[in-house]
């Protein structure tokens, strides 16, 4: 069975608990594209069509700072930088009031010439970044550009000193961009431990996205957030499993590899 089958069997017996209402989740992607790891555009529709009518689209800060009487809120979130959040996701939200957090390699990100992703790094296939013109027209728009580090380094086997430079070019190098501060942070591939915690902290991010999977709760740690990734073979019963709770038991086998780890 695959993987996806193995979360459909086990998410139809854990669908049966009940899920704690209200209910915050961030959502994890990268791009939009008509080949995986991307998600489709016809599937990420058909989502925010189901976001829109079955709970409330909300910007990572509210979602973060505001209290809310909504039974499902969800922000929705972005790693690397891709050009299709300029020039597919964008649209897409701002017909819905809506908007999201792009979470940038500053490095990849050029002045006119957008850069090719490059797989033996750790970015999507076939992707090209945004270019900096792209990235003032979705912070203008309301977007929230935090960072992804400077390079899509895995920054928990870096030293100390890469880390700290990687988390404070990037972060200057955006506020200087769009003129706002970059108050967010995403670890790359997920990946954290205390000590890249320690300088998240200490490099002044108010936030820090992980990989491990479930919804945000009043005791989640602010340099540890929980994201439900959004997979590209997720037809939308699956995502509504994933986004509705029936698939949180996925973040409980996470958080016990991890310590066992």
């Amino acid at each position: 069975m695959t993987a996806l089958g193995w979360k459909r069997r086990i998410g139809s017996l854990a669908g049966m608990l009940p899920v704690a209402r209200p209910r915050k989740v961030i959502l994890l992607y990268h791009s939009l594209g008509p080949r995986a790891p991307a998600v489709t555009a016809a599937r990420f529709r058909e989502q925010l069509l189901w976001l829109s009518a079955n709970a409330r689209l909300t910007t990572l800060e509210k979602l973060l700072t505001a209290t809310s009487d909504a039974a499902l809120e969800v922000a929705i979130t972005f790693d690397d930088g891709y050009a299709s959040l300029h020039d597919e996701v964008a649209p897409l939200l701002q017909n819905l009031g809506a908007s999201a957090t792009v979470y940038l390699n500053s490095g990849r990100i050029a002045e006119r010439t957008r850069n090719k992703s490059d797989p033996a790094l750790g970015h999507y296939p076939h992707e090209q970044f945004l270019i900096w013109p792209e990235v003032q027209a979705l912070s203008a728009a309301g977007w929230n550009i935090g960072s992804h580090g400077v390079e899509h380094l895995d920054l928990t086997t870096a030293t100390s000193e890469l880390a700290v430079q990687q988390l404070a070019a990037s972060k200057l190098e955006i506020a200087n961009r769009v003129g706002r501060p970059c108050q967010d942070f995403a670890y790359t591939w997920g990946r954290f431990t205390p000590a890249l915690q320690k300088l998240v902290k200490a490099a002044g991010y108010r936030s820090a996205a992980s990989g491990l999977h479930g919804p945000l709760r009043a005791d989640s740690d602010l340099l540890a957030l929980p994201r439900i990734d959004i997979r590209a073979d997720y037809e939308l019963a699956d995502f509504i499993a994933a986004v509705s709770g029936q698939w949180d038991f996925l973040g409980y086998k996470q958080r016990l590899w991890r310590v066992f780890a």
